[in-house]
């Protein structure tokens, strides 16, 4: 991997790193979802990177792609636990972290980070992937808690935030070789026993699929939008707003996805309402790994 790549997905991982610590700041009773959203993407920004997508501020038995709508009132209960999930990119080489916030220590956000740490050591030229998912299922089992069964670390590569290899977080025979110079994510979810999640409830997270034909004049424009500007990475509605007015956004969003120009990402909820903790961390395969997003050690 040229040293200019490197650079930028050190500085995308630097800046999500910083940006994740600070929706972790700011996360606390009473204070809206949409305001830390905010002000993330604003840091992200001013640091002089981009998001990579809508920070996810997923509360309890919300395991990913809630991002607040632009007039969301939701704030933090007292008793929440909130998953706080930051990418941001520099040219496209991307950041991808995340963490999960509580009121007072709770052994499941305690065990997700000590099972990341322990997926984390193990990473080199050579291991297999089937090997990282056995040593956080052996990690989360050691600590008497389950993990999602069907959401997935993942590689990276420029404007690709969800690629191949796919990173199963329970153990599995996958012979896929990482390779000096793969970024990846590593990204376990934990619960107090194991548990699946399903798409529920509305979506505000979408990405740029394909140019189709649409008739609506709005519909066109977001095309573009989400081609030319945030090219095949997630973007959140709300953003749309100072370009189109929400109605018709929600008229040009439907049209889009009904021709499936746009891929949506609906909320995902654990599907018997367990509670579920998350960390995630960016990392460039080499004999002494990279962890691009970990701040202050």
């Amino acid at each position: 991997m040229e040293k200019e790549v490197i650079d930028k997905y050190r500085k995308a991982g630097r800046i999500a790193g910083e940006a994740r610590e600070l929706a972790l700041r700011k996360t606390r009773p009473g204070v809206k979802l949409l305001d830390i959203a905010e002000e993330v993407k604003a840091y992200i920004i001013r640091k002089g990177a981009q998001p990579a997508f809508p920070l996810n501020v997923s509360v309890n038995d919300i395991a990913a792609h809630y991002t607040p709508t632009y007039n969301d009132e939701r704030v933090i209960g007292k008793d929440d636990l909130v998953k706080l999930d930051v990418g941001a990119h520099v040219d496209g080489y991307i950041g991808d972290t995340a963490a999960t916030w509580s009121a007072r220590p709770h052994d499941l956000v305690k065990a997700v980070e000590r099972v990341l740490k322990d997926a984390i050591k193990i990473l080199k030229p050579g291991t297999r992937v089937g090997e990282i998912g056995t040593t956080i299922q052996e990690s989360a089992d050691a600590q008497g808690v389950g993990l999602i069964s069907n959401l997935t670390g993942h590689g990276l590569d420029r404007y690709v935030f969800h690629g191949e290899p796919s990173i199963m977080n329970t153990r599995n025979d996958s012979g896929h070789v990482l390779k000096e110079g793969d970024v990846i994510a590593i990204e376990p979810f934990t619960c107090p026993t194991n548990g699946f999640v399903k798409e529920s409830g509305t979506t505000e997270i979408y990405r740029f699929l394909q140019r189709r034909p649409v008739r609506l004049p709005e519909a066109r424009k977001i095309l573009d939008i989400a081609e030319n500007k945030y090219h095949s990475l997630p973007f959140a509605k709300r953003w749309l707003y100072k370009e189109v007015s929400p109605i018709k956004v929600s008229l040009a969003m439907r049209q889009l996805e009904g021709v499936m120009a746009l891929e949506p990402y609906p909320v995902l909820r654990e599907v018997s309402g367990k509670p579920i903790a998350q960390a995630e961390h960016t990392i460039i395969i080499q004999d002494k790994p990279i962890v691009t997003t970990m701040i202050g050690e």
